[in-house]
């Protein structure tokens, strides 16, 4: 079996241990673990079959085409994945770029969330007893880093660096219940977001909360164009209406706007860079006219694209 191209660029926790759904091994045989990539470009990779695993890059920005949906992850946004699904992934930098996650062992997440909901009393008569377990599926979608998710793969990250004496005493399983037991808290903090929607039936609130993160991960995934307000829809298989209509009662913003918005946070931090060149900058984020982009950028930031730059250019 030839080696593949993204999983031979890994590092693991596991001793080398790198699961590649394109090579033999079965995932259920491998234990949690942690796989990190030090790169400065990753072509896009051929399909692969993922564990339930969390994903992070710790500098640029990483894209994700996870079955038909586009993602974006940065050091602010990290990706869930569920189990059995699909994705491709590419990325390319100016300087090497530090991807790491987290691939969970099969069930690992089921059995956490047994010991969160099941009565003490319970898990000491039958402590193994599997059959009452709920499968866990996760929105898959971009979340917002905090505090506690940063914390533990910082720590994560350390470890990759230290020697293999210090790996074998740290307390990895301790490390990845946490981030578990985190994701599902985070999963059940969603609900309040959910109920904003209108619908009657809960089920439907929540088909319809997944299908505008797909509409709002899509617009993240392609910041440096214009997406119109069809082309998103399509992507979140909501009609354009019905999408303009639940995305502003969601996120409390028009898609386009949510949109138009993005790029000039990308253009505002672009231009903290030395020596940067306005227009350059524009046309990168889809900003044609120039004009048209320093009125926006003065009515978003209160101050001109080249006030902020500090400079003449």
């Amino acid at each position: 079996m030839v080696a593949c191209p993204y999983c031979n660029n890994a590092r693991s926790l596991l001793l080398g241990h790198v699961y590649c759904s394109r090579q033999a091994a079965p995932m259920h045989r491998l234990d949690t673990g942690t796989l990190f990539i030090k790169t400065k470009r990753l072509e896009e990779t051929a399909d692969h079959e993922s564990r339930l695993s969390i994903r992070l890059s710790l500098n640029g920005r990483q894209y994700y085409r996870v079955g038909n949906n586009d993602h974006l992850i940065t050091p602010d946004k990290y990706l869930v994945i569920n189990q059995g699904q699909h994705y491709r992934t590419a990325f390319d930098n100016e300087v090497e770029q530090e991807i790491i996650l987290v691939a969970f062992q099969p069930d690992f997440a089921e059995t956490v969330l047994h010991t969160l909901v099941t009565p003490r009393d319970r898990l000491l008569d039958n402590p193994f007893r599997a059959s009452d377990r709920q499968p866990v599926l996760f929105f898959e979608k971009t979340y917002d880093i905090d505090p506690l998710i940063r914390q533990l793969f910082a720590r994560l990250r350390r470890l990759l660096d230290a020697d293999m004496a210090t790996r074998r005493q740290t307390d990895l399983d301790e490390i990845y219940s946490a981030l578990l037991v985190r994701l599902l808290e985070t999963h059940r903090g969603l609900k309040p977001e959910i109920d904003r929607l209108g619908s009657l039936k809960p089920s439907t609130r929540v088909e319809l909360y997944r299908r505008l993160h797909i509409g709002r991960d899509y617009l993240d995934a392609h910041l440096f164009r214009r997406v119109g307000l069809e082309e998103a829809a399509r992507a979140a298989c909501l009609s354009p209406h019905h999408f303009k209509r639940e995305f502003q009662a969601l996120f409390g913003v028009s898609p386009h706007r949510y949109h138009v918005n993005k790029r000039l946070e990308w253009c505002r931090a672009a231009l903290r860079k030395p020596y940067p060149l306005v227009q350059d900058i524009a046309r990168q984020a889809g900003f044609e006219d120039a004009s048209s982009f320093a009125r926006l950028f003065r009515q978003r930031f209160s101050c001109s694209p080249l006030e902020y730059a500090g400079g003449e250019n």
